[in-house]
């Protein structure tokens, strides 16, 4: 059984993925080798040649207390969901999330297993980038594996002794305890392709009563949204609906940073306690035993319709449109869940420009605005007889794939 179980979540950028899956190899030192380590390799979609250049890496791998596992997704599921998926893999004390545009140095790994080991309280361990935002970035630039191991050791030794407290770090290197993963689960797949799911992970940590820590005795090398560049869709669309979304489930109206504090997040977590049943997220729904949740009739036909609804890019519009027109059910549930996008505007657009539409099948849709738990979905989902899936819609391919493994109709 492995001690250390490390996820690297990757779409393309096969050269980049080699090269951090082979950098964190050489960093591990004889120690963290002999107790035992999985590298769990998630291909979020990819169509370059990504598959190959892992298994390649698999099968030239000599060292064999380091296991690596590929994870082959057949479609590009997003960032939150993507490393859910990795973290039902994990089977380690230590868990590190990676991203694959990472270069690791020499001892980048001793002083985060060190402070999660020696203090309780800290849940979350994070070195300091040379790409990020706020108290972790360094912002150095380097073109050798030789220079950026100069730079960590020369910073390592001049910031050994650091260690700073912080409402959130990125998601692109976190080391973390498993009993928090146990506590608080994984991402939540309603921020989507990614942005803030970081954000709403962190807060539930702090809320769950762990510190986040950023260690001085660390540095990673971070080039830097490099998979999200090569994607066609607008980022800054995504970072402001998911913002929205944020905002939305924690009731925040402001958002004060002070050198890595959150100010109004922290007064969240002084006057809310953790509550499992609430904020934990299950990273694998599918062993969570089904419930009913509703009290729907059982009566007809009845198919779930969910969306990323203020995703400017998903197509639900035009097949809300198609199942209106097209479709054979008694009853189509619109879920639209109130902590995450504006209900009332949501179902005013629908009514003002698709329920137009000359179809006996208007008066069967139902609006559901219930912000239902996140370890009772799998039982919501199980009540329909079928969901339809949405093109360029990451919500909804997450309800889809859920929806598939309870073997329900999926409408196309």
């Amino acid at each position: 059984m492995p001690y250390y179980s490390f996820i690297i979540l990757c779409y393309n950028n096969n050269q980049l993925t080699k090269q951090a899956i082979e950098t964190l190899i050489n960093s591990f030192e004889d120690t963290y080798v002999d107790q035992g380590i999985e590298i769990i390799v998630v291909d979020n979609g990819s169509v370059d040649s990504t598959e190959e250049v892992v298994k390649n890496i698999i099968l030239s791998n000599t060292k064999q207390k380091i296991e690596i596992v590929y994870v082959e997704l057949m479609e590009n599921m997003g960032y939150p969901v993507g490393i859910n998926i990795g973290l039902s893999h994990c089977r380690g004390e230590i868990i590190g999330v990676l991203n694959n545009d990472l270069i690791f140095p020499n001892n980048w790994l001793n002083g985060l297993v060190q402070v999660l080991k020696t203090d309780e309280t800290i849940g979350v361990a994070a070195p300091y980038l040379s790409y990020a935002y706020g108290v972790q970035r360094t912002d150095v630039r380097f073109n050798s594996i030789d220079e950026i191991n100069a730079f960590s050791k020369e910073f390592i030794s001049k910031n050994k002794e650091k260690v700073t407290y912080i409402t959130r770090v990125i998601g692109a290197c976190m080391i973390i305890k498993r009993q928090v993963l146990e506590e608080v689960g994984g991402n939540d797949f309603f921020f989507g392709i990614g942005h803030f799911d970081d954000d709403d992970w962190c807060l539930r940590i702090r809320i769950a009563g762990y510190k986040i820590a950023v260690v001085g005795s660390s540095f990673v090398y971070h080039m830097g949204s490099k998979t999200f560049k090569i994607v066609k869709e607008n980022i800054n669309h995504f970072v402001s609906i998911n913002r929205s979304k944020f905002y939305r489930k924690w009731k925040l109206n402001k958002d004060k940073n002070i050198n890595g504090v959150y100010i109004d997040r922290e007064e969240y977590i002084k006057k809310n306690p953790y509550v499992r049943s609430r904020d934990y997220i299950p990273s694998n729904y599918i062993k969570y035993q089904i419930y009913e949740h509703t009290d729907l009739d059982k009566k007809g036909n009845k198919i779930l319709f969910a969306a990323d609804w203020e995703n400017g890019y998903s197509k639900w519009k035009e097949k809300l449109e198609e199942a209106i027109k097209n479709y054979e059910y008694d009853r189509m549930l619109l879920w639209i869940p109130s902590n995450y996008f504006n209900f009332y505007n949501v179902v005013n657009f629908i009514k003002m420009n698709l329920c137009k539409l000359d179809s006996n099948n208007i008066k069967n849709i139902i609006y559901v605005e219930e912000n239902i738990k996140h370890m009772n979905i799998l039982g919501f989902i199980n009540e329909f007889d079928g969901v339809i899936k949405i093109e360029e819609d990451f919500v909804n391919k997450y309800i889809v794939y859920l929806a598939d493994k309870l073997r329900k109709k999926i409408y196309l």
